[in-house]
C-alpha cells in the first residue's frame, strides 16, 4: 500500500512539474523594443474604386506583446481586439536600427486586421489589411511618429 502511495505521489509531482514547465516554456519573452510605445499614424484607404475614403488618425499602441488600434477597436470600425505582435526582422541601415513587425487583431465577426510594418527611430510605416475568410475587405497604408508626451507646466 505504501509503495502505491509513494508511486502516486511521485507521478503527481512529475505531472505538476511538466505542466508548469511547459506553461513557462510557451511564454514569449516580453518585447523590449516596441513595448510601451504609442504611435500616432495616418491611416489612408487604398482602393481601386472611384470612391475615395478619407484618411483618419489612429493611435497604435504596443504593450505586453500586444498591439491595439484605438479607432479600430470601436464597434463601428470593426471592434478589433488587441492582438499579438512579433518583431520579424532587425536590420541596420546607416547606423540606424529598423525593426520589422507583424501583428493580427481579430473581432467577433471572424474578421482579421493584419499589420505589417517597420519602425525606424521615432517613425513607423506599413500596411494594415482587413479580411474575412481570406477575402480582403479594406486595405490601409499607415505612416506616423511616436506620440509626444504632454508637457506639464
Amino acid at each position: 500500500m505504501r509503495a502505491a502511495q509513494s508511486i502516486l505521489r511521485g507521478s503527481t509531482v512529475i505531472v505538476l512539474m511538466l505542466a508548469f514547465g511547459t506553461s513557462w516554456a510557451q511564454r514569449r519573452p516580453k518585447d523590449k523594443i516596441l513595448d510601451r510605445k504609442v504611435f500616432v499614424v495616418s491611416m489612408e484607404h487604398q482602393t481601386t474604386k472611384k470612391k475615395k475614403l478619407s484618411a483618419f488618425e489612429e493611435n497604435l499602441t504596443f504593450r505586453s506583446n500586444k498591439v491595439t488600434a484605438k479607432h479600430m477597436r470601436l464597434s463601428d470600425a470593426g471592434g478589433f481586439q488587441p492582438g499579438e505582435y512579433v518583431i520579424t526582422k532587425k536590420e541596420d541601415m546607416l547606423g540606424e536600427n529598423i525593426y520589422h513587425f507583424q501583428a493580427i487583431n481579430k473581432n467577433a465577426k471572424g474578421m482579421s486586421l493584419k499589420w505589417e510594418g517597420r519602425v525606424f527611430g521615432n517613425q513607423i510605416e506599413g500596411v494594415a489589411v482587413v479580411s474575412k475568410k481570406g477575402k480582403v475587405k479594406q486595405e490601409f497604408l499607415f505612416t506616423g511618429a511616436i506620440k509626444q508626451k504632454k508637457k506639464r507646466n
